[in-house]
């Protein structure tokens, strides 16, 4: 049976409607890499197509038992290229095939997921699908993935149910992997790093090089305490270029300037990212410079995503956390 552990109040939601015999032919689920966006996609389409029909699902239906191993004939999940983009042509067809009746479900869905990053054809294809989206067919559900509904257009963003995933607790991250078998000392450090985001920690036991970008983060946090820029500047440098890894460290590094600022305010936790460089940090900024690092680096996230080029960022990203 599909897990997903927490969100309770959204699969609650779509349950509800699904019930009600009211449910959505266009949905948004919205929320941070490895938080489970596309898990929850393949929950709601289980919930759509359980032979219970009541909004919950089996997970031992035929239907159940086939979106859980992704081969439901009528529930089709878009595949993008190695980039994160998809093909103009591929989006036209989903529209082409949304007309035809579904092979054996009361309903066809189709699943495109992480289409924020598909940058080069963005708003091309929310221009195709929106016509689908404005008038779907009776038999027809659109799921869209992405990190934020910021970069879709007004028009999407009206017509669909919006559905946010958000971080466990901590705690109750720790004991899932731990429950997994994963070891105990390295599922602590996933969660100190990762927080309550069960992807993101599975990918950082599994991962040598996200572990060592984690720790690039929590000495480049050091750096900025120390005032380094030099240092900063080449921690920067050293870790690897390509975008998405870029943002991976403005997303660890933003993780440890936040756990700075519970540590300065008083907050107490035993899942600090780093308890080194996230002090330091705490006993030499003010709240209002923690505040200001932090948007800094989500304002450098935002340019990288934009397809800036990152050798330029790094070297005025340096400045500005050194400054901020």
């Amino acid at each position: 049976m599909i897990e997903f552990i927490g969100n309770e109040t959204q699969t609650a939601l779509t349950a509800q409607l699904i019930a009600r015999q009211r449910e959505p032919h266009s949905v948004l689920i919205c929320g941070e890499h490895g938080l489970g966006k596309r898990t929850l996609a393949k929950v709601f389409a289980s919930q759509l197509l359980c032979e219970r029909g009541d909004g919950s699902f089996c997970g031992k239906c035929r239907s159940c038992r086939l979106i859980e191993n992704g081969q439901h004939p009528d529930v089709m999940t878009i595949q993008s290229s190695e980039t994160g983009n998809y093909k103009v042509d591929d989006i036209r067809a989903i529209v082409s095939d949304s007309v035809v009746t579904p092979n054996e479900a009361r309903l066809k869905i189709y699943i495109i997921p992480d289409l924020d990053r598909s940058r080069q054809t963005l708003i091309q294809s929310q221009n195709i699908l929106l016509k689908l989206i404005e008038e779907p067919p009776d038999h027809t559900v659109m799921i869209l993935t992405a990190r934020s509904k910021e970069t879709f257009l007004e028009t999407i963003i009206s017509r669909t149910l919006h559905l946010t995933v958000e971080e466990i607790e901590p705690a109750q991250a720790a004991a899932f992997l731990t429950e997994k078998g994963c070891d105990s000392l390295l599922s602590e450090e996933a969660v100190r790093r990762c927080g309550g985001n069960i992807g993101a920690c599975l990918e950082y036991i599994a991962d040598e090089k996200i572990r060592d970008l984690a720790d690039t983060a929590a000495a480049a946090v050091k750096a900025v305490a120390d005032g380094n820029e030099y240092q900063l500047l080449r921690l920067l440098t050293m870790a690897d270029t390509k975008r998405e890894t870029f943002m991976r460290l403005m997303a660890f590094m933003q993780r440890a300037v936040r756990d700075s600022l519970r540590i300065h305010t008083g907050n107490q936790t035993p899942y600090v990212f780093s308890q080194e460089a996230c002090k330091a940090l705490a006993a030499k900024r003010s709240v209002k410079r923690l505040m200001a690092a932090y948007d800094v680096l989500g304002d450098y996230s935002g340019r990288a995503s934009a397809n800036c080029l990152i050798s330029i960022l790094v070297n005025s990203l340096s400045a500005a956390l050194i400054t901020s």
